[in-house]
């Protein structure tokens, strides 16, 4: 069954967010000695049951959030896990967010800890959501690209930068020994490692780089390109109506809004000039049909990506 038949934005966020395909997985790709595996939180009948009730009813999910409102995705995502670890009862969310410091500086912090009741034990949770772009450098004919050979929208970020942090670093912040005073302190005991990678990878219209090892192949590779070839991308889709959605939509299938600003192909082109004017970075750009909703989506980048991305005109 789908995880997105729901009407409410916030509640397909919610369950694209805990219960769509992982991007990667963690448990697989981490070094042996990192005892890292995947999230175990699966979408059961009783949660599915629990998000339908929730779609007829989401006041609490939509206040939920909007107490928290924030304009990066990651965060978004982090409190759409959160809301959920506080509401099914097979869980107990323990903290999150939950800095560690030494000395008075700041060592790094938990994305979540919560008390799984089957298992009886405390799970530390790392958290990611994240959308790379393909750039090919180094991969030859070889079945597998390399995970540096995919960019952020402002190249800035990397695949192999981000799975580094988190495998290195973020997951095995519990074995500091400032991280387990403090937990000793909370009556955390031995904690569980799970890793969640959310995301989609888009390839370049002009160059099929495969995707890279470990990728999920349940899922599809989106496309990207760079403005010139615009007008000749668009004049083959069926769509002719296309949305820029903000980050905190880029989660779940679109689902066209009274507000939403709608654009046709030549408009399209002009906004999308517009703003590679401003800045170089890629711009997600999303086709609906004529009730708003989402047939496809792809990444529109200026001419000159990556090489002057995130700089300002």
């Amino acid at each position: 069954m789908s995880v997105f038949p729901y009407q409410t934005q916030a509640v397909r966020d919610l369950a694209w967010a805990c219960f769509a395909p992982a991007l990667l997985p963690a448990a697989q790709l981490a070094p042996e000695e990192a005892q890292v595996s995947d999230c175990r939180l699966h979408l059961t009948p009783a949660r599915q049951k629990w998000l339908e009730a929730l779609d007829d009813s989401p006041g609490a999910l939509q206040a939920y959030l909007a107490a928290r409102r924030s304009r990066r995705v990651g965060l978004y995502f982090e409190h759409l896990w959160h809301f959920f670890l506080e509401h099914d009862p097979a869980v107990e969310l323990v903290a999150h967010n939950l800095p560690v410091r030494d000395s008075g500086r700041t060592l790094g912090e938990f994305d979540v800890i919560y008390r799984c009741h089957e298992r009886q034990r405390d799970v530390h949770l790392e958290l990611a959501v994240k959308y790379f772009l393909s750039w090919r450098s180094g991969t030859r004919a070889e079945a597998a690209s390399q995970w540096h050979e995919w960019l952020g929208p402002n190249a800035r970020d990397r695949l192999d930068i981000k799975l580094r942090q988190l495998f290195q670093r973020q997951i095995q912040l519990g074995l500091n020994p400032a991280a387990r005073l403090q937990l000793d302190r909370l009556g955390i005991g031995d904690m569980a490692r799970e890793i969640v990678i959310k995301g989609c990878l888009f390839q370049s219209l002009d160059d099929s780089l495969p995707p890279p090892t470990g990728f999920n192949d349940r899922l599809n590779l989106g496309k990207w390109l760079h403005l010139a070839a615009l007008p000749a991308f668009i004049g083959e889709l069926k769509s002719d109506r296309f949305v820029l959605p903000p980050k905190l939509r880029w989660l779940s299938p679109l689902q066209g809004l009274a507000g939403d600003e709608f654009f046709d192909r030549s408009s399209l082109a002009e906004r999308l000039q517009s703003l590679a004017d401003r800045t170089a970075r890629a711009r997600l750009v999303v086709g609906v049909d004529a009730e708003g909703v989402e047939t496809h989506r792809f990444f529109v980048t200026p001419d000159d990506w990556p090489e002057l991305a995130g700089s300002d005109r």
